[in-house]
C-alpha cells in the first residue's frame, strides 16, 4: 500500500513540478527517486537499474527515427516548403467575410497543417517549430487569441498520431513488433474514428471561436510574449508550388506502406527526394544537419526519461498491486482502453506509456483473441489519452515554443488530445467487442 501510495504522490510531483515550468527531464527523475524510495527501493540504485535501463532502451529502439524525422522536418522547413503549405491554407481563412467563420477556419488552419505535415512524416515534437511563425502572422493579423494555438493538438496528437491507419509516426510503429502487424493495421477502423475525432473537434474549434468572438477576445494579451520573438517569416518570394510541398511527405508514406521498408528507410528517402528536389545548390547541409540535433535529441531524451520513470514505476511493489487490479477487471477492449491510458498516464508519454504497457501486458492482449491489427489500432489510440496530462513532454514543448502557459491554453489540450481520445478510443474498444474487424 505504501509502494501505491509513492506511486501516486510521484505522478502527482511529476504533474505538478511539470505544470509550473521545471525541467521534464529533472521532474522525471525527482518523481521517480521518490516512487523509489516510497517503493522500498535505494533511489540511487533504482536510477541505475530501472530508470536507466527503460531510457536507454527506448533511444536504442527509436533514436534514428527521431533523427531522420528531424532531419526531414528541417529540410521540409529550410526549404520553404513546409511553411509554404501553411501559407497556401492560411489563405483560405482570410477569404471569409463572416467575423465568426473567419476566425474558425484560421484556428481550423493549424490543425490542418499539423495533420498533413505529421501524417507525411515529420515528427510531433518538431512541427511546432516550423508552424509557430505562420501561426503568429495569421493570428496577429485577425486578432484571434493566441492562447488558441493550442487547438492546433487536434490535428496532430489525436487522429494522425493513434488513428490514421499508415502514419510514420512512432505510436503507430511500436505496437507492430508485439502484434505482427503493420502502420495499415485495422483501416477502416481507424479512418472512421479519425473522421469522428476531427468533426467533433472542429465544432468544439467552433465553440470557442464563437465564444472568444463574442467576448471581444483578441490576440494580446496572451501574444504579448509571441510577439516579442524573432521568428523567421514566410514570404511569398520563396512559396513553393503546392506538389513540390507534397511530394517528399508522399514519397515517406509510399516507402513506409506500400513499399514495406522501416519508418528509418521511408523517412531518410523522403529526405533524399526533398535535398534534390529543392535544389542542393542553395541548401545548407551543414546548417541543416546542426539545427535538426537539438530538434532530435532534446524531444528524445524528455521521452527516454519519461520511459525511465515509468520503468522505475514498474519496479516496485505498488505496480503489481496496479497491474492484480487490472487482471481482476478481466481483458476486454475496454480493459485495454484503460490499461494503455494508465501507462501513458504514468509516463506523460504517448510512446513511452504503449512501450511501457506493451511490455507488461501484451501476453494478455493477445490472449484476448482480438486480431492483431485490431489490437494495433485500440493499443495506439489508447495511448493518446492521459499522456496529454499536464506534464507530458509534447505539451511542455508546444508551450515553451508558443511562450504560453498551462493557465492560459491547456484547456484545449485537455479537451482535444486527452477527453476526446479516451471517448473515442472507448467507441473503438465497444465495435471490436461486437466482432468490427475491418
Amino acid at each position: 500500500m505504501i509502494s501505491l501510495l509513492g506511486i501516486v504522490i510521484g505522478l502527482a510531483l511529476f504533474i505538478l513540478l511539470a505544470y509550473v515550468g521545471y525541467n521534464t527531464i529533472i521532474v522525471a527523475i525527482a518523481a521517480g527517486m521518490m516512487v523509489a524510495v516510497f517503493g522500498g527501493l535505494n533511489p540511487f540504485e533504482a536510477l541505475s537499474s530501472a530508470f536507466m535501463p527503460k531510457a536507454v532502451g527506448f533511444m536504442q529502439g527509436y533514436f534514428l527515427i527521431f533523427l531522420f524525422s528531424a532531419l526531414f522536418a528541417r529540410f521540409m522547413g529550410d526549404s520553404g516548403a513546409a511553411p509554404s503549405i501553411a501559407v497556401k491554407v492560411a489563405r483560405i481563412a482570410k477569404k471569409s467575410k463572416n467575423p465568426d467563420m473567419q476566425r474558425w477556419l484560421a484556428v481550423m488552419v493549424l490543425p490542418l497543417i499539423q495533420l498533413i505535415l505529421t501524417y507525411g512524416g515529420v515528427n510531433v515534437f518538431v512541427v511546432v517549430f516550423i508552424l509557430v511563425a505562420i501561426a503568429r502572422s495569421l493570428f496577429k493579423e485577425l486578432n484571434i487569441p493566441w492562447w488558441m494555438y493550442s487547438c492546433s493538438c487536434l490535428g496532430s496528437s489525436t487522429v494522425t498520431i493513434g488513428m490514421l491507419p499508415g502514419s510514420p509516426q512512432i505510436q503507430n510503429i511500436i505496437p507492430c513488433e508485439y502484434f505482427q502487424s503493420t502502420t495499415m493495421a485495422a483501416p477502416v477502423l481507424g479512418i472512421l474514428c479519425s473522421l469522428i475525432t476531427f468533426a467533433i473537434g472542429s465544432g468544439y474549434i467552433w465553440w470557442q471561436c464563437k465564444r472568444t468572438n463574442n467576448k471581444g477576445e483578441g490576440f494580446m494579451p496572451t501574444g504579448e510574449l509571441i510577439d516579442k520573438e524573432k521568428l523567421a517569416e514566410v514570404s511569398i518570394k520563396n512559396e513553393k508550388p503546392l506538389w513540390a510541398c507534397l511530394l517528399p511527405m508522399i514519397v515517406v508514406i509510399v516507402v513506409l506502406n506500400f513499399l514495406k521498408q522501416s519508418a528509418v528507410v521511408a523517412l531518410f528517402s523522403g529526405c533524399l527526394v526533398a535535398w534534390v528536389l529543392y535544389d542542393p545548390r542553395k541548401q545548407d547541409l551543414k546548417k541543416i544537419f546542426s539545427g535538426a540535433m537539438p530538434q532530435a535529441i532534446m524531444p528524445l531524451i524528455t521521452v527516454c526519461c519519461a520511459s525511465g520513470f515509468g520503468g522505475i514505476v514498474s519496479a516496485v511493489p505498488g505496480f503489481q498491486t496496479i497491474v492484480s487490479s487490472l487482471d481482476a477487471l478481466g481483458t476486454s477492449p475496454l480493459t485495454i482502453v484503460l490499461v494503455v491510458n494508465v501507462c501513458s498516464g504514468i509516463c506523460g508519454s504517448a510512446s513511452s506509456g504503449e512501450n511501457i504497457a506493451l511490455q507488461n501486458f501484451a501476453d494478455r492482449f493477445l490472449a484476448t483473441g482480438i486480431p492483431g491489427p485490431q489490437l494495433h489500432r485500440l493499443v495506439a489510440m489508447s495511448s493518446i489519452g492521459l499522456d496529454t496530462l499536464p506534464h507530458s513532454a509534447g505539451v511542455i514543448t508546444m508551450l515553451s515554443t508558443t511562450k504560453l502557459t498551462h493557465k492560459q491554453a491547456y484547456i484545449n489540450n485537455f479537451i482535444l488530445s486527452l477527453l476526446l481520445p479516451i471517448v473515442i478510443a472507448c467507441f473503438a474498444a465497444v465495435l471490436i467487442s461486437m466482432g468490427f474487424y475491418l
